[in-house]
């Protein structure tokens, strides 16, 4: 019983993606980016997208960046509002 308490109290971290809306300043001007990242917390997130600038930006020596937003992605939407029944016509 003692062990099945314990069990449930461990908090597990759960893999979301999380939407980054950001500009880029550098020598070849400004950039838009919008990027989806996998990540467990803002934390993480914060190292991805550090990581991505860096192989994106290899040979610049300094970058402005500013994050427009930073939200994660929910996956509960209402299939109900949906009309899946009928081919999609563009």
């Amino acid at each position: 019983m003692r062990e099945r308490l314990e069990q449930k109290s461990l908090s597990r971290q759960v893999v979301g993606e999380w939407l980054v809306e950001y500009t880029v300043e550098s020598s070849k001007g400004y950039e838009h980016h919008l990027d989806i990242i996998e990540a467990i917390g803002v934390k993480e997130v914060q190292i991805n997208l550090f990581s991505q600038l860096r192989n994106r930006y290899p040979s610049e020596a300094r970058i402005e960046v500013t994050i427009l937003m930073l939200e994660i992605v929910q996956n509960n939407a209402e299939i109900d509002l949906f009309n899946t029944q009928e081919d999609y016509i563009p």
